[in-house]
């Protein structure tokens, strides 16, 4: 199937939020603002934007002309929202499909940084975020659709594989360093850090 050029985003948005008791994380507000609200606010700045979907298998409500869609089985793992999203997307989908997490709200910053690097790589898969601890994310990435796509089929079943499985999935990776845009918040001790922060009910 052939792509079209531009940008799709995808954002994993449904985790079970078990480090916060349970809670949806994408519903927490800082300063007044829902995380998805927020990540979705800096997603609608982005050059060249096709298609935004979201993957939660919770009762979430989005903005209008945003996807929602839903893994299957739910809370089946980040692989399994991925591929989800992707089916999602797939009938008209960019050249380029970026993923995101919902729990990092100002992660869609990075993005410009991340096609750059795909830009500037010969025959890149995907570029992804290096976090100053260290750390690969996975969930802070630019694909190459395609390549996406080839990740996706050569894991198979996608249930309860972690994300950086589709990273370890193909060839050639580009790794971009992080500035701090990356951090996700997804324990209560990260959320104290913030100065207005609001827990919706479990």
């Amino acid at each position: 199937m052939n792509t079209i050029p531009g940008l799709d985003v995808l954002i994993l948005a449904g985790g079970r939020g078990s480090r916060l008791g349970g809670i949806d994380k994408a519903t927490v507000r800082i300063s007044g603002e829902r995380l998805i609200d927020l990540l979705l606010d800096e997603v609608s700045l982005l050059d060249a934007l096709q298609q935004v979907v979201v993957v939660s298998s919770r009762d979430l409500t989005v903005r209008p002309g945003v996807k929602k869609t839903a893994e299957e089985p739910a809370f089946s793992g980040p692989v399994s929202a991925i591929a989800a999203g992707v089916d999602e997307l797939r009938s008209e989908a960019a050249e380029r499909t970026a993923i995101l997490a919902v729990d990092a709200p100002e992660s869609a910053t990075l993005i410009p940084d991340l096609l750059e690097g795909l830009d500037d790589t010969a025959d890149a898969d995907v570029a992804v975020i290096r976090e100053a601890g260290g750390h690969l994310q996975p969930l802070c990435a630019v694909w190459n659709t395609e390549s996406l796509w080839a990740a996706l089929e050569e894991l198979g079943d996608p249930a309860d594989r972690a994300a950086r499985a589709l990273i370890d999935a193909t060839n050639t990776v580009v790794e971009v360093a992080g500035t701090g845009e990356e951090r996700d918040f997804d324990t209560l001790e990260d959320l104290a850090a913030l100065e207005d922060f609001e827990l919706p009910e479990a």
